[in-house]
């Protein structure tokens, strides 16, 4: 019987991928609307959608800022653009452009980028019809800002593939919720963490007002870091706060803290993490360079989330999300408290919460010298300087356990901004020997929604389905080594060589020798051609994706030996293997 179950498990999870292929490919068709396509999308992108917008025209129901002015089809030019340029942003009065995605200056202008306030034509006051045609207004090439429909792409790949170049992309234009992914809670089961029936847009990945990921990408994809560990999620819950009468050495676990985690498979683990509470300048108190960058001084209180490594606690980096859910009577309840053991009362307006823990320490509470930095939060003791800080660090010092909802955290290697802005990624640093735990971070991302994928080699997995999978969890072998984020097509895809089409249609000596002109553009494109499209977003095409790192693999069997020769590389008859040693994922150069 737990066969069965399992074999319909995974049809339904192939049966969801096919659907979502076909989705895919519609949007890419011509002539046609793609299925769910809504506010201006047609066949996956986003055309003149002025109907859409309250015909902002400059003129026309124009606000001060003239917020869309020059986007989304329209005749202005980039210059015309109302942008937060040359607003006041030095001490000496010089003038700069300002960031239009986080980091906004008390002068800010940035916000009327994205919103009207009183005439906005979608939800959350954005000034073009919902999350995805907001944001490609700007970024499909149009204004030099980061193109995400462009070609050529080494990091995120694109939206704007062509149907005919087996377009695949990922729909992050509201058609498909966030149950589509693979690998995801395809069943909506409850229970399992996760906002499963939530629409897949731009800001499920992405986070407009600023990340402490690079690339903007979210701090709570999926809602993840609100979601236990147990269920998969990064959230703690009942963490003891100790110090050092409590957790005199570092050196010795506090048993107490242990979370048993047993996965789908009845596989048991455990993590162990407590919050310690110290004093700045305490002897044996823990280290971290954040203190004193957030301006906290000997005497000042800390409580800095540690977790135990296996041999001594170390501390633990992740920064602490600030959300809070709102209760009938419009009394917030955050998602990263510290409470004292005191409870609401039996009769407390809101019957949810009545019997539950007052939060004593949370974010609007810290507003008397607060400094929140990498996984902790620190009290100035000074109370002149902060009116308040003397009663929060009584409040700190009396707290016994605390509820900590933890962000992502994703960092690449990015460019340094051009005068638009604009950056770039080498993706091929999040693999290997040198990726230092960021290709590991990179997966853990991608897997809050593609939950299954997340996995060790050799190992039958899965919370939603069980199979067998492809190593997810080391550096060699994070997710965007094969696969794009955005999208692909037969212009931006490798062969096993690394080579894409701009590459192999210039090498005319060793791919298709003495074919020219349109002839060879066809002949190139051909090669390129995935004869299986899906929307796997695939960084190679067909099984190049995995003959490009298992040309050197442990299999027992021959490979490409004199017995078993054929071409590898159209025109390289002596190519056995077709790799090029200049041009292996595993070294890091300006092609991938």
């Amino acid at each position: 019987m737990s066969k069965i179950k399992l074999s319909f498990a995974f049809l339904l999870t192939l049966m969801l991928v096919a659907m979502f292929s076909i989705v895919v490919s519609a949007a890419g068709a011509s002539p046609g609307t793609a299925p769910g396509d809504h506010g201006g999308v047609y066949n996956g992108q986003v055309s003149d959608d002025t109907s859409n917008d309250n015909n902002y025209n400059t003129v026309d129901k124009s606000n001060a800022n003239k917020t869309g002015s020059g986007v989304g089809g329209q005749t202005e030019n980039f210059s015309n653009v109302i942008k937060s340029d040359d607003m006041v942003k030095g001490t000496d009065g010089s003038h700069g452009p300002q960031r239009t995605h986080g980091s906004y200056m008390n002068n800010t202008n940035s916000c009327a980028s994205c919103h009207q306030t009183h005439t906005a034509a979608g939800a959350s006051l954005l000034f073009k019809d919902g999350e995805y045609a907001t944001c490609t207004a700007c970024h499909d090439g149009t204004l030099g800002f980061y193109n995400v429909m462009g070609t050529g792409s080494n990091s995120a790949g694109t939206f704007g593939g062509s149907h005919d170049g087996n377009m695949s992309a990922h729909l992050a234009n509201g058609t498909v919720k966030l149950s589509a992914a693979p690998g995801g809670n395809n069943l909506e089961v409850t229970g399992r963490g996760g906002e499963w029936t939530e629409e897949f847009t731009c800001a499920n990945c992405h986070a407009p007002h600023g990340s402490y990921s690079d690339r903007l990408l979210n701090e709570d994809p999926n809602g993840m870091g609100n979601t236990l560990i147990k269920d998969g999620g990064k959230k703690l819950e009942g963490t003891p706060v100790l110090d050092k009468t409590t957790l005199p050495d570092m050196k010795v676990k506090y048993a107490a803290a242990d979370i048993e985690i047993t996965d789908a498979l009845g596989v048991k683990s455990t993590v162990n993490y407590v919050v310690y509470r110290f004093n700045i300048g305490d002897t044996g108190a823990p280290t971290n360079a954040d203190y004193a960058a957030k301006g906290l001084q000997t005497g000042d209180v800390v409580l800095q989330l540690m977790k135990w490594n296996g041999t001594q606690y170390v501390i633990d980096t992740d920064p602490w999300l600030h959300e809070y859910d709102f209760d009938s009577s419009h009394t917030k309840h955050y998602w990263t408290a510290f409470y004292d053991g005191s409870k609401y009362a039996d009769t407390y307006v809101d019957p949810a919460y009545r019997g539950k823990y007052i939060d004593k320490v949370h974010t609007d509470s810290l507003k008397a010298g607060e400094k929140l930095g990498q996984g902790f939060l620190g009290v100035r003791a000074d109370n002149t300087t902060n009116p308040g800080a003397t009663a929060l660090t009584t409040t700190v010092n009396g707290v016994t356990f605390g509820n900590i909802a933890r962000s992502y955290v994703v960092k690449l290697d990015v460019s340094t901004p051009d005068a638009n802005n604009v950056t770039t990624t080498n993706v091929a640093t999040l693999w290997g020997s040198s990726a230092g735990g960021k290709g590991v971070a990179m997966s853990t991302w991608c897997a809050s929604c593609h939950t299954d994928y997340l996995a060790s080699s050799g190992k039958e997995t899965g919370t939603f389905d069980h199979a067998y999978r492809h190593t997810t969890t080391s550096d060699s072998y994070t997710c965007v080594r094969c696969h794009f984020a955005h999208g692909t097509d037969v212009t931006i895809m490798r062969d096993a060589r690394g080579l894409t089409y701009q590459n192999i249609l210039a090498d005319t000596t060793n791919y298709f020798p003495g074919v020219t002109g349109d002839a060879r553009t066809a002949m190139v494109k051909d090669y390129l051609l995935d004869k299986n499209p899906s929307s796997a977003l695939k960084r190679y095409t067909n099984m190049a994706v995995c003959w490009g790192c298992h040309t050197s693999s442990h299999s027992g069997g021959t490979r490409n030996t004199d017995s078993y020769q054929y071409n590898t590389t159209p025109g390289v008859n002596t190519d056995r293997n077709g790799i090029d040693n200049t041009q292996t994922p595993n070294t890091p150069n300006a092609g991938y």
